[in-house]
């Protein structure tokens, strides 16, 4: 049997460790780590401590990880305010389900891919409103935390509505339970997340049956971090994200 000098197997020893950390650098290359800042948020995702997160948006972001080349990543369940904080500053990469706003834009590339339901109606039971014309003169409260478009607020406006700016959607949904308002309009899921943990409220308030014209800006959109160290990647993300849509693989209202 063919005895190779020592000094030889050394060499080839340390050619193919060599070689073997270029394809690691190559393969760590082609799959950088993105992280999507996120909450527990049913019906669109699950996500409780000591758990991974669930449900169909998981499911979406993993695909649309898979196809664009990057790993996904979830932080710990983190308030949505503290997750746009930490996009502003770089820290984390992505989010999911935000509206635009001029001022997101500035920090953050939105990509829609979903109808919002922002901006929902909510009556009291004894009190439907029927259509655009019975707004007038109503009082509807607004949360003053949350964004509308300007399409709603020129709407109540045109309808002399009073507008009341409450703290918070629980405010908003006690002063409606004793018609101290006649409408709430806020954010589909959450809200009926709220009524479903309050029978009280769930017994008296209603999703109205007429609701305001749908319109372009009520889309949710995908965040990406400007100050991401990945954001190169805002063109494939983009693209895989557009054919998901065509899919209809990003409605989470239907």
């Amino acid at each position: 049997m063919l005895k190779l000098p020592r000094l030889l197997l050394i060499d080839v020893a340390v050619l193919l460790c060599i070689s073997c950390s270029i394809v690691m650098g190559h393969a760590n290359a082609a799959a950088p780590e993105l992280e999507w800042c996120l909450d527990d948020f049913p019906p669109r995702h699950s996500y409780l401590p000591g758990q991974q997160p669930s449900g169909p948006m998981v499911d979406m972001m993993q695909k649309l990880a898979r196809q664009s080349g990057f790993t996904l990543k979830f932080s710990p369940p983190t308030p949505t305010a503290r997750c746009l904080l930490l996009m502003q500053q770089g820290k984390t990469d992505l989010m999911a389900g935000l509206m635009w706003s001029e001022q997101r834009e500035q920090y953050m590339l939105l990509l829609p891919f979903d109808e919002a339901k922002s901006e929902t109606l909510f009556v009291h039971k004894d009190q439907p409103i029927a259509d655009e014309n019975m707004l007038q003169n109503l009082q509807v409260a607004l949360v003053k935390s949350r964004i509308y478009s300007k399409g709603l607020i020129t709407l109540l406006e045109q309808q002399q509505v009073k507008m009341r700016r409450v703290d918070d959607l629980e405010q908003a949904m006690a002063m409606l339970h004793f018609k101290q308002i006649d409408a709430v309009a806020g954010p589909l899921h959450i809200t009926e997340r709220l009524l479903t943990h309050n029978p009280r409220l769930q017994s008296s308030i209603v999703v109205n049956a007429w609701q305001p014209p749908s319109r372009r800006e009520l889309q949710n959109h995908l965040a990406l971090s400007r100050m991401s160290p990945n954001f190169q990647l805002h063109l494939q993300i983009s693209q895989q994200l557009e054919k998901l849509v065509a899919a209809k693989e990003t409605h989470f209202y239907e």
